[in-house]
């Protein structure tokens, strides 16, 4: 009987999991070399800080001679100032010995303490 019927039937049977595996091609490793990172050598050190004492002793220079410039514009701004100055209170003191030295107040000057004009005494001087 078992063979005439078209009844499937339910069999528990564990079936063993393989993957399907697809052989993978072997690389072949190709040689590249070892690259060793080297530390900076002495050499390398020596440049750099000759380098670096060299752009220090430059930057200083530098402000050093801003500073001595600036310093010098500064003493040059006060000579100029006073040289105004005393150029104004000169000409002040020749506009006032001008005013002093008029004919008419020698004149009154001369009168008043009894002084008189004498032609023979007067000498003409031309500058």
């Amino acid at each position: 009987m078992p063979l005439e019927s078209n009844l499937a039937r339910n069999l528990e049977v564990e079936v063993p999991f393989q993957p399907q595996t697809t052989p993978t091609p072997k690389k072949e490793k190709i040689h590249t070399p070892f690259t060793k990172r080297i530390g900076i050598t002495k050499g390398e050190k020596l440049l750099i800080s000759s380098v670096l004492i060299i752009l220090f002793a430059l930057i200083a220079i530098s402000i050093s001679l801003e500073i001595t410039i600036a310093s010098t514009n500064r003493t040059l701004q006060d000579a100029t100032t006073s040289i105004a100055e005393t150029t104004t209170v000169n000409e002040n003191l020749e506009q006032e010995v001008q005013e002093l030295s008029r004919y008419d107040r020698v004149y009154e000057i001369a009168n008043k303490f009894g002084l008189e004009m004498n032609e023979e005494n007067v000498r003409n001087v031309i500058k």
